[in-house]
């Protein structure tokens, strides 16, 4: 809380995706956000959808890279769809795209191939060599259009209005939330609880949550590689089901008073929890931030429990307190 907690080194939060420098023309309006405007929203849901598989720092790199024209194509859901509507019968509906398109890319020339169209230009080949991803990632932004499309609405202010025009129970609403965004390619239980979490969490994204009211944000937790480890180093013998660890996560943060920690922030908040595991198991992240604890090596150790120095990934220094008895 006193390193990272909304600071510019607190990595995933909407903060980030409305700044030049982290993404490049991928940001989004900081107001527009705010307001919840639908083009905000629409890129914010497609940008965050890259960070995962690879470290923050590597993603930024390639999203700052991007040129403007090509960034704000991948993040316009209108001209996403009319490029769909124009192109390939496999990328025309989404039931199409998922199960049909087989959007690849050659591992030599690293260019966007298929075997249904080989020899046809396409745009999601384009957005495939632009991501430099896997190859089947370039079907990521025009999926989530057509996501919007099958549920029959323009954009996902419309989504979430129809959400809660159907159900008044917040719980109820977060499941149909996370269960609508999953549908689109890759944007899995973790992607959908990454960018709702972003959306409604006050605690988490301040003002940019404009999707806080009505809703269970606490169902929104990130279970990532990074949260993984931890569980792993702590001895977790639990099911290894989403929802499993979602709940020892949220069971965890029960027994953490953040309000004591940060005055202002909600008492019991999982999604802030889960978001100090994946900073203290993340290599990459901690490396890049200045604030970190590593910085004061081996002194800050000392004050670090026992279990957490032992297992800490970034210096030796906190393993060899652990070794000699550890900061009791």
């Amino acid at each position: 809380m006193r390193s990272y907690y909304r600071t510019e080194d607190d990595v995933g939060v909407p903060e980030m995706f409305c700044r030049r420098d982290r993404v490049g023309h991928f940001a989004v309006d900081r107001g527009g956000l705010a307001a919840g405007a639908p083009e905000a929203l629409f890129g914010m849901l497609v940008t965050m959808t890259m960070f995962q598989r690879r470290s923050d720092a590597q993603i930024m790199r390639v999203l700052r890279g991007i040129a403007r024209d090509d960034a704000h194509e991948m993040i316009d859901a209108e001209r996403l769809l009319a490029l769909a509507d124009g192109g390939c019968e496999h990328a025309r509906s989404l039931d199409a795209l998922l199960d049909r398109c087989d959007l690849g890319k050659c591992p030599d020339t690293k260019r966007g191939i298929c075997g249904q169209r080989p020899k046809t230009a396409c745009h999601l080949k384009r957005h495939t060599e632009l991501l430099k991803r896997y190859g089947h990632f370039g079907k990521v932004p025009t999926s989530a259009a057509l996501t919007l499309r099958a549920h029959d609405v323009s954009d996902l202010s419309s989504l979430r209005a129809r959400i809660w025009e159907i159900s008044s129970d917040p719980h109820e609403r977060a499941l149909a939330l996370e269960e609508a965004l999953s549908r689109s390619w890759r944007i899995s239980e973790k992607i959908a609880a990454m960018y709702l979490s972003a959306v409604t969490n006050r605690d988490l994204s301040g003002e940019l949550a404009p999707w806080a009211d009505g809703v269970d944000t606490d169902h929104f937790v990130v279970i990532d590689s990074n949260v993984d480890l931890f569980l792993k180093a702590i001895g977790y013998e639990g099911p290894m089901t989403y929802r499993a660890r979602r709940a020892f996560v949220q069971a965890l943060a029960a027994r953490v008073h953040l309000d004591e920690l940060h005055p202002g922030v909600r008492r019991y908040n999982p999604r802030i929890v889960q978001q100090a595991l994946y900073m203290f198991m993340s290599e990459s992240n901690r490396r890049e931030s200045a604030a970190d604890c590593s910085r004061q090596a081996p002194a800050s150790c000392r004050a670090c429990p026992r279990a957490l120095a032992a297992n800490c990934t970034l210096n030796a220094g906190a393993r060899a307190t652990a070794d000699a008895g550890g900061a009791h």
